[in-house]
C-alpha cells in the first residue's frame, strides 16, 4: 500500500493535475521590451525582497494585512517559503503562480488563484515593479496570462477584485475588456483594514485578441 501510494506521488508530480502548468508563456516583444512568464524559482528572492520593499508605498495598502511588518513579510526567506507553497499547490491544480520576467529580469508576478477546473473558473492577482507602471508591461503580461487561462488551463471565467481606490489595477482591466459586475463591501482586509473591492470579470467572448 505504502508504494502504490509513493507511486501514485510520483505520477502526480510529472503529470500534474494542473492542465498548463508548469508553464513559460512567451517571449514576447512588446515596445522593445522582452516579456516572459515563468514559474517562480528560490533564486527570485532577492530581486523580489529588494523590489517589494522598495515598492512598499505603493504595494502595501492592497496586500493582505498581516501582523508582521512589510521588513519582516519581504524576506528573501518569505519568498522562498511562499515560494514553495504555491508550487505544491499549482501541482494540486488550485493556483497558477508566474514571475513577470522584463529583459531577463524580475519585475513582478501574475497569479491566478482559486482555479476550480470543475467550474472553469479562477481569480486573477498581480503587481509590477515600479519602473515598469504605466509603460505596457502589466496589459502585456495580462493578455499572456489570458490567453493561457482561456486556452491550455481551459477556464471560462476570469475575475477580478480590487480594492477601492486602486486605479491603475482597475484601469488595466478595463482597457483589456474586464468589466466592472459590482461593488463587495468589506470584501477584504488589505492594508490594515477591511475594504470595498469593485469585482472586474472576463469572458473569452468579451475580447478579440485571445
Amino acid at each position: 500500500m505504502r508504494a502504490r501510494s509513493l507511486a501514485g506521488a510520483v505520477v502526480r508530480r510529472i503529470r500534474p493535475e494542473h492542465p498548463g502548468w508548469p508553464a513559460v508563456l512567451g517571449p514576447e516583444l512588446d515596445q522593445g521590451r522582452r516579456l516572459r512568464l515563468r514559474p517562480p524559482l528560490p533564486e527570485d528572492a532577492a530581486d523580489w525582497s529588494r523590489i517589494v520593499r522598495a515598492d512598499q508605498a505603493e504595494l502595501e495598502p492592497w496586500w493582505q494585512t498581516s501582523d508582521r511588518s512589510w521588513a519582516e513579510r519581504t524576506t528573501e526567506a518569505c519568498w522562498r517559503e511562499q515560494g514553495w507553497s504555491l508550487r505544491r499547490n499549482a501541482r494540486r491544480g488550485t493556483v497558477l503562480p508566474l514571475v513577470i520576467e522584463v529583459d531577463g529580469r524580475f519585475g513582478g508576478e501574475m497569479i491566478l488563484h482559486r482555479v476550480d477546473h470543475s467550474h472553469g473558473t479562477a481569480e486573477l492577482g498581480a503587481w509590477v515593479a515600479s519602473e515598469h507602471r504605466g509603460s505596457g508591461v502589466a496589459a502585456q503580461a495580462l493578455r499572456m496570462m489570458v490567453r493561457h487561462a482561456f486556452g491550455p488551463v481551459g477556464l471560462r471565467r476570469i475575475v477580478a477584485p480590487v480594492g477601492v481606490g486602486n486605479r491603475p489595477a482597475a484601469f488595466v482591466l478595463a482597457r483589456n475588456g474586464f468589466r466592472k459586475e459590482g461593488l463587495l463591501r468589506r470584501h477584504m482586509d488589505v492594508g490594515g483594514e477591511l475594504r470595498d473591492h469593485q469585482l472586474w470579470s472576463l469572458l473569452p467572448e468579451d475580447v478579440d485578441w485571445l
